[in-house]
C-alpha cells in the first residue's frame, strides 16, 4: 500500500539498527543493502502517510506541521545512503519538509484539508477524494521486498528440508526463551567460554 510504504521502510531499518545488538556483522550487510533503497524517505514521498488509516492523528499533524519546514538544500528524488547515521529515533515527519507538498501537485490532490483539524479529515470529501487517488498509487517496496528475499536466502543455506527448517525453528526459540533478551553476541560469547 503506498500509504504505508513510508512507514514500513523506517520500521524496517530501525529493526535492522536493533538487530545489529544481536549480530552486527549480518545487521550491518542488512542495513548498507537496505540504506540504498530509501526512495519513500525522500521528501517528495514522506508524505504518503497523511493518507494511511494506520497513522495516528498525532503522525499526520506532525506530518502537517513539517509541511512549514525548509526543504533540503538539494532536490533528491531518493535519500543518499549514509545521510542519516542513525533510524532508531526519528519518525515519518523527520522527513517531510514544504518540498512534500510536490505530492499533491503531481497527482492534483486538494490540499484545503491540511489546514483543518485531522480529526474532520475522514468527514471531507476533498481528503477522501485524495486518499483513493494515493491509494490506487501503484509501488514497489523495494526495502521491505529485499527484506523478505534476505531472510528467505538465509532460510535457503540453513538446509533445504522445510521439517529440518521447522525443526531449527523451535530449537531457536527455545533457546530466545532460555536467554535474556538485552544479550548481545559479546556478553553470549563470554558467558559460553565461562562455561
Amino acid at each position: 500500500m503506498s500509504t504505508s510504504a513510508p512507514t514500513n521502510d523506517l520500521h524496517m531499518l530501525q529493526l535492522i539498527e536493533e538487530f545489529e545488538l544481536v549480530d552486527k556483522k549480518i545487521g550491518a550487510v542488512a542495513e548498507k543493502k537496505m540504506r540504498l533503497h530509501l526512495w519513500y524517505l525522500s521528501e517528495d514521498l514522506a508524505a504518503l502517510p497523511l493518507f494511511s488509516d494506520d497513522t495516528t492523528n498525532e503522525k499526520k499533524q506532525a506530518i502537517v506541521s513539517a509541511l512549514q519546514r525548509d526543504p533540503n538544500a538539494d532536490d533528491l528524488r531518493r535519500l543518499p545512503p549514509n545521510i542519516i547515521p542513525h533510524f532508531r529515533s526519528l519518525c515519518v515527519a523527520d522527513f517531510v519538509t514544504q518540498r512534500s507538498l510536490n505530492l499533491f501537485t503531481a497527482l492534483n490532490l486538494p490540499q484545503a484539508f491540511l489546514a483543518e483539524q485531522v480529526e474532520t479529515w475522514c468527514e471531507r470529501a476533498d481528503y477522501i477524494a485524495a486518499r483513493q487517488t494515493v491509494r490506487a498509487l501503484k509501488v514497489v517496496n523495494d526495502c521491505a521486498e529485499r527484506a523478505v528475499r534476505l531472510a528467505a536466502d538465509f532460510n535457503e543455506v540453513l538446509t533445504k528440508n522445510a521439517d529440518q527448517r521447522q525443526l531449527l525453528y523451535q530449537v531457536v526459540e527455545h533457546h530466545r526463551k532460555l536467554l535474556p533478551t538485552t544479550a548481545t553476541k559479546k556478553q553470549l560469547l563470554q558467558s559460553s567460554s565461562i562455561a
